[in-house]
């Protein structure tokens, strides 16, 4: 009667568990991706889940951002919509990055859950995802190798409901290192095939013999000047190989480009490459004059003045010059360009009240964005006896006129010249008379 009840209490037990697993999975959907080459694995909302041969991954129902990865072929994203108790397919064909890789090598065996995915000095699986360990756990009856260039790398093991685990692995050329994933460096043994590994592929899978080879980061950084003046420019060139991200100065850029900069004072710009085989460095340093040499002249710097000269009859030259700059003025005549002369007149101060000995300072200021500056003066001297005043041309031509112009006064009448006319008028009258006569 006991073991009865216990059987009963068990099903209902097992009853209650199939309903509650039923009742979470009611809103979820599975999606199946068919990729090519199969072994890409499958990163699903930033998360891993697995490597996508043969498998279904169940989602929640919604949208859901797809990452499909496979080190040697251009990473993949798809938005997905998957619908509660159905089965969405997508197929993905992945681009091959075209070229072999060569050594010196060594290898990484990786022993842990097969569903695991491995970065290779990076956690952005976008940038340094190189497999899953299933391809890399064996290198006993068949070959599943991770084949990497030597020197210090950085492994991390990422899986479902995992936090990410990092450890530093330093491979020697040809040797192999055997992880155990979650726990540590196990061994390093002698790899003596890699010594007769020339060229691979980045990528080979099989059923026995699989491997991903890790192209070694390298590049190549230069600027064509490294000495500006300021406001000039000079040009940035870079070229990697290997790489998944590069940067110069922290900013993502092109794996290979030019730039055009025009820097305001001494720059050192920094490229990086890095990617699963590594990291690159290099930097150029461009040096900015920013000085200002300027000029500044007045011709001639000493004038005399003659009896009977008045000031406006003569004047001076100031010529200035100032490379490099690009703001400048000359007080007090206001702002100019960077080169250029200007004619002055000469005005003494004291015109008309005495002996003439005077000194005007004309001063140039100069200044560039680069924080360059100068400030350079030249002096016009004026000299010579008492000047009489010059009246402007305005009132001079005013005062002319109202001299020539014949003033009448204003109560003057006109009586007095009619009576006048009248007069020649029989005057002239009478004498033609008189020669009328005469000539009869």
């Amino acid at each position: 009667m006991r073991v009865r009840q216990l059987t009963l209490l068990a099903s209902l037990t097992t009853l209650l568990l199939c309903s509650w697993q039923l009742a979470a999975a009611s809103d979820r959907g599975s999606l199946i991706v068919r990729s090519n080459p199969k072994d890409a694995y499958v990163y699903a909302d930033g998360e891993p889940v697995y490597w996508a041969k043969g498998h279904y991954i169940t989602l929640e129902a919604g949208d859901h951002k797809i990452d499909i990865y496979n080190y040697g072929f251009r990473p993949e994203t798809r938005t997905v919509t998957i619908t509660a108790h159905h089965t969405t397919k997508i197929d993905v064909a992945m681009q091959a990055i075209p070229g072999a890789v060569s050594g010196p090598w060594g290898a990484i065996t990786v022993e842990g859950p097969h569903g695991a995915a491995i970065l290779l000095n990076g956690k952005d699986p976008s940038a340094f995802f190189v497999g899953s360990i299933k391809e890399f756990d064996n290198d006993i009856l068949w070959h599943k190798e991770l084949i990497v260039p030597p020197g210090q790398q950085q492994l991390t093991v990422a899986y479902t409901d995992h936090d990410p685990w990092t450890v530093a692995v330093n491979v020697e050329a040809n040797k192999r290192v055997v992880v155990d994933a979650f726990k540590g460096v196990r061994k390093t043994v002698a790899w003596s095939r890699g010594d007769q590994l020339k060229e691979l592929s980045r990528f080979q899978g099989g059923v026995l013999n699989d491997h991903v080879a890790v192209e070694k980061v390298g590049g190549q950084f230069a600027v064509n000047n490294g000495q500006l003046n300021c406001g000039d420019s000079a040009h940035l060139t870079w070229s990697s190989t290997g790489a998944t991200q590069t940067l110069i100065d922290g900013q993502p850029v092109a794996a290979t480009g030019d730039e055009t900069v025009s820097p305001k004072g001494n720059t050192t710009y920094k490229f990086t490459a890095v990617g699963p085989g590594g990291t690159y460095t290099s930097e150029s340093t461009v040096n900015v004059n920013s000085a200002i040499t300027a000029s500044l002249n007045v011709t001639p710097g000493d004038v005399k003045l003659q009896n009977g000269q008045t000031p406006d009859s003569t004047q001076a030259t100031v010529s200035w010059s100032a490379p490099g700059a690009d703001t400048v003025s000359i007080d007090p005549i206001g702002t100019v360009s960077a080169n250029g002369s200007q004619q002055v007149p000469i005005n003494p101060s004291n015109n008309g009240a005495g002996p003439v000995d005077q000194t005007v300072t004309y001063t140039l200021h100069a200044s560039n964005a680069c924080g360059g500056s100068d400030t350079r003066t030249a002096s016009l001297h004026i000299s010579g006896p008492e000047v009489a005043a010059v009246t402007p041309p305005s009132e001079t031509s005013d005062s002319a006129q109202k001299a020539e112009a014949p003033q009448l006064p204003h109560t003057a009448s006109p009586l007095p010249m009619l009576a006048l006319m009248g007069i020649l008028f029989l005057a002239v009258a009478g004498l033609f008379r008189m020669f009328v006569k005469t000539s009869v």
